[in-house]
């Protein structure tokens, strides 16, 4: 049986663009990008082409929202999550998913030296298991149900 890695699951995804707004800009315009591809997250990207953090529904709610500020007047760069967690393509799906539930991340940022490969969150890993896992994903859903039920 092949094991799915990180790397499939950008393949296998509708669109391959990697969202990102400059680290610049405002949280409305974050939150903007956001709506407009129906995404979680974004990279925050410095001047000089590099990751400088990740901006994500959670730090809109915890850094912007509970405590007051304007979305239209905020710089992204203030309220984004700077310890940007990643992993790289070759990561088997369940190590990418053990990293996230470990680390309490919801996105990973998939990179191999200093080439970005994208930014995945776990809807995308479930995804990927839940439609190209070769039944293993449906066979424990299968079996939990069935030991529920007894």
């Amino acid at each position: 049986m092949m094991q799915l890695t990180v790397e499939a699951v950008l393949r296998n995804r509708e669109t391959d663009a990697l969202y990102s707004v400059p680290a610049s800009g405002t949280v409305a315009d974050a939150v903007e990008t956001m709506t407009q591809h129906d995404i979680g997250a974004v990279l925050v990207m410095t001047e000089d082409g590099l990751v400088g953090g990740i901006f994500s529904e959670r730090d809109l709610l915890t850094r912007v929202v509970a405590v007051g500020r304007d979305p239209k007047t905020t710089p992204i760069s203030l309220v984004m999550t700077r310890d940007v967690r990643f992993t790289s393509p070759a990561t088997p799906i369940e190590a990418a998913l053990a990293l996230m539930y470990v680390q309490r991340r919801r996105h990973l940022l998939v990179i191999d030296g200093p080439k970005v490969y994208g930014l995945i969150s776990m809807r995308d890993l479930v995804y990927q298991l839940v439609h190209y896992g070769q039944g293993r994903f449906a066979a424990e859903v299968r079996a939990a149900a069935s030991a529920a039920n007894n």
